[in-house]
């Protein structure tokens, strides 16, 4: 489970400067997960990508190990998305960060990172997406195995 806002936690200065950390964080991630990849093990990278200047490069990263890459999206709708927004709880002082500025009334954050992930996908037809408005984390992640099973077993 490589958490790209965990590891940029760990790095000096995300609070004054949380972008420039998260781009170094990106690079500590790749290379954590290249040598992962390379010893045949697998990667779960719980991580939103809205752009391509965002892309990770985690699909060439898989490629050079000789791994396979399934990029799966959460889809919600836009009042549970808000409602899971608020029920939200922080697990480390980066989440609540994040989380504040996704949460700020004066913000229109979630509305532009709606309108680039929208802009995202239209470019990665084979991403798997998956509408979990009405699903319980338990759900979801039940979903999710079936439909990593079922690429499995078609060779991805």
């Amino acid at each position: 489970m490589l958490d790209i806002d965990v590891i940029a936690g760990l790095i000096g200065g995300w609070r004054e400067d949380f972008f420039s950390v998260l781009r170094i964080a990106r690079g500590h991630g790749r290379a954590l997960a290249l040598r992962h990849l390379s010893e045949g093990r697998n990667v779960v990278l719980p991580q939103l990508v809205t752009s391509h200047d965002h892309d990770l490069g985690f699909d060439d990263i898989a490629q050079q190990a000789g791994a396979d890459y399934i990029e799966v999206v959460l889809m919600v709708d836009d009042a549970s998305h808000q409602q899971r927004l608020r029920e939200k709880q922080p697990t480390s002082e980066v989440d609540s960060t994040i989380q504040a500025l996704l949460t700020d009334p004066e913000s229109d954050l979630v509305e532009r990172v709606g309108r680039h992930l929208a802009e995202y996908l239209a470019d990665r037809p084979h991403a798997v997406r998956l509408d979990t408005t009405a699903m319980t984390e338990h759900d979801t992640y039940a979903l999710l195995t079936r439909v990593l099973d079922a690429v499995n077993a078609e060779d991805w």
